[in-house]
């Protein structure tokens, strides 16, 4: 009876270990990753070297920033100097993406 008793209880104590371990992946299936959010920013339609459209352009990079940092903040809930980094980070990255020409004619115009 004891040896009973004994395998019943390495059983139970086997099937509590694995609880943890299941609990872990029923998580992982319930919170899919959102996908990405990304956003377009068209520059062939301006003439950087014009302050207008250097304007429009800084615009477009503050919009797309605005909507994927707003996104990105609520998902994985930032604070605000989280979200500044990230709307820094977009500007930054879309500016790194400029030919020569452009970044030259943006730096020219004063944008």
């Amino acid at each position: 009876m004891s040896r009973f008793i004994a395998k019943l209880s390495t059983a139970g104590i086997l099937g509590l270990a694995a609880l943890p371990a299941l609990g872990l992946a029923q998580a992982a299936h319930a919170a899919p990753a959102r996908p990405a959010v990304l956003a377009t920013i068209r520059v062939g339609d301006l003439d950087l070297s014009r302050p207008d459209d250097a304007r429009r352009f800084q615009a477009r990079i503050d919009a797309a920033g605005e909507t994927v940092c707003d996104a990105r903040a609520r998902a994985e809930r930032l604070d605000r100097w989280s979200a500044r980094a990230c709307r820094i980070d977009i500007r930054d990255e879309v500016q790194s993406k400029l030919s020569r020409e452009q970044a030259r004619a943006l730096r020219a115009s004063g944008g």
